[in-house]
């Protein structure tokens, strides 16, 4: 899993086409990522966020996730994407993004935007990534909602 800290440069060329301020990628796959999305779109009453599975970015017709979904990095980790700047940001800088965004979040705005603050959101997504089935358990989450994301076989395991 690649984790990517800083948010990427904007890309030139980068243009605005819905009247939503953020696209969020996550795994339409994973039971945990659609479980999240779920509570998303329901604490987003301004509706500034569009939800779309990464499986579909790459036929998206949108320039700047074709190009997301052509680097393949997009299943590493949830990112979010600013369309108008051509900002992306991933894992503990896109979980950020996404409290910034919604109806309060910019209480967190000054806090969030010290570097620590920062480290310690990308330190807690991967600790909650590696562990989704047991935080899917946590949260009296159906046994059938987990995460293929980052569930690898081992080839010595079983000899």
């Amino acid at each position: 899993m690649t984790i990517q800290t800083p948010p990427r440069p904007p890309v030139p060329g980068a243009d605005r086409t819905s009247g939503t301020s953020l696209t969020v990628l996550y795994d339409g796959g994973c039971g945990v990522c659609r479980d999240t999305v779920r509570h998303l779109r329901r604490w987003d009453r301004d509706a500034r966020m569009e939800f779309m599975p990464l499986q579909l970015a790459g036929t998206s017709g949108r320039p700047i996730l074709e190009r997301l979904a052509a680097e393949g990095h997009l299943g590493d980790e949830i990112h979010v994407v600013d369309e108008a700047t051509g900002q992306v940001v991933a894992g503990g800088h896109a979980a950020l993004a996404l409290l910034d965004a919604l109806p309060g979040g910019w209480l967190l705005r000054p806090w969030a935007s010290l570097p620590p603050a920062a480290m310690a959101a990308d330190v807690v997504y991967r600790v909650a990534s590696r562990h989704r089935d047991r935080l899917a358990w946590l949260m009296g989450m159906p046994n059938e909602i987990s995460c293929p994301v980052g569930q690898r076989t081992d080839p010595d395991k079983g000899r």
